[in-house]
């Protein structure tokens, strides 16, 4: 299997530490992408379509709601997991509406976390066979 038929990742969240762990833990099986706001993960999308983006909710500047709604607007077909603190339930639910395939909440479960990208990326895409 060749490099290209890696997925890629692309991890947005203002924490460092979060960065580094959802890293650290997918870089084995992807290509991984990070950005520290909505303004860096809306360029690296235009960069470089990734397949999937674990998006924070709660950042400075640009929500996450906000960043999904312009990844939508980019590429529709690009999943989106957002990441919860627990107390954020009601833009959890805003970001469903909005497009978004589901979510996790901090701290993470990994297993939960891997079924859902795995969920994600086995679904068929497209026409192209």
């Amino acid at each position: 299997m060749g490099d290209d038929a890696r997925r890629r990742v692309l991890i947005v969240d203002d924490e460092p530490l979060i960065v580094e762990v959802l890293s650290e833990h997918f870089k084995t099986e992807f290509d991984v992408e990070t950005a520290v706001n909505g303004a860096d993960a809306l360029g690296a999308i235009l960069r470089q379509r990734p397949d999937v983006v674990l998006l924070d909710i709660n950042m400075p500047r640009m929500n996450g709601v906000e960043v999904l709604k312009d990844i939508k607007q980019i590429d529709d077909s690009i999943a989106v997991i957002m990441v919860t603190a627990n107390e954020q339930v009601q833009l959890a639910a805003e970001a469903l509406r909005s497009g978004a395939f589901g979510y996790v909440p901090k701290p993470f479960d990994f297993r939960y976390l891997d079924h859902m990208l795995a969920t994600i990326l086995d679904k068929p895409r497209g026409p192209k066979r």
